[in-house]
């Protein structure tokens, strides 16, 4: 009797270890932007409103993870303290589903480029970001992101990647280890005022257990960055899913000034 349940158990931890995993967390709706290399500069402060919403879901699995409908709308403001280092600090707020709006929380984040590569061919940089929302918001309120940054320049084309490992410290995903979720850009200088961009941004889960493709979130994002004057950007785009967990249209713009 203690031979076969023995067995059971062992039969159950085998089918348990090749099931498949559970899906990746959603791309981050309160922030969806590229970090390039360069901060801003000492002494200069830039506000801007980033706004985000997902317009269309297709199929169960992306309804789940993509809560369609939803506005979020974040404000970060940007400090440059040094020549290479920028300190930020961004205030979510969300409507929800319900119809209601509300805050959603905070983040802090800092922000520099490595000196030493800037004659380089490949220029990097890393931000910092703690994450504390609140519960009705995210599932992970309290996180840590680490996002090393790649930067190139090639005649008229930027090539930007970012890798963002994500730790959570409370709610569900504080089991699953570090989250990764890369995102990159490639830029092309059409003139001094536009340039056409297309843009990238996944979540693969965690990387102790990564899910199947069709479980983690990819989206392909066509934009345009207008630098109508000075201090002024504009970075609008629609992201197009690629996958089970992602099929759907979201809509971006970022709103900034630099005073």
């Amino acid at each position: 009797m203690n031979l076969r349940r023995s067995l059971c158990a062992l039969l159950l931890s085998m089918l348990s270890a090749l099931a498949p995993s559970g899906p990746a967390d959603a791309i981050d709706f309160y922030e969806i932007q590229i970090y390039p290399i360069d901060t801003v500069p000492t002494g200069h402060l830039q506000l801007e409103l980033h706004s985000n919403t997902v317009s269309t879901a297709t199929g169960s699995d992306a309804k789940q993870a993509l809560n369609p409908y939803q506005i979020h709308e974040t404000l970060e403001a940007t400090y440059g303290v040094l020549r290479y280092v920028e300190i930020g600090q961004y205030f979510c707020t969300a409507k929800l589903s319900n119809g209601q709006y509300e805050y959603a929380g905070s983040r802090s984040k800092v922000h520099f480029s490595l000196p030493m590569t800037e004659r380089w061919p490949v220029r990097f940089g890393v931000n910092l970001e703690l994450d504390y929302m609140r519960r009705q918001a995210e599932e992970n309120p309290l996180s840590l992101e680490i996002r090393p940054i790649v930067e190139s320049h090639y005649a008229k084309f930027t090539l930007i990647g970012n890798f963002a490992f994500e730790k959570p410290f409370s709610g569900p995903g504080t089991h699953r280890g570090v989250q990764f979720s890369p995102a990159g850009e490639l830029e092309y200088e059409l003139s001094r005022w536009i340039q056409p961009a297309v843009e990238y941004y996944g979540d693969m889960g965690a990387l102790q257990v990564l899910p199947g493709v069709q479980r983690q979130q990819h989206f392909i994002v066509p934009a345009m960055n207008l630098y109508l004057v000075p201090q002024l950007e504009l970075n609008l785009g629609v992201g197009i899913g690629l996958t089970r967990t992602s099929n759907g249209l979201f809509l971006k713009s970022i709103v900034g000034w630099e005073f």
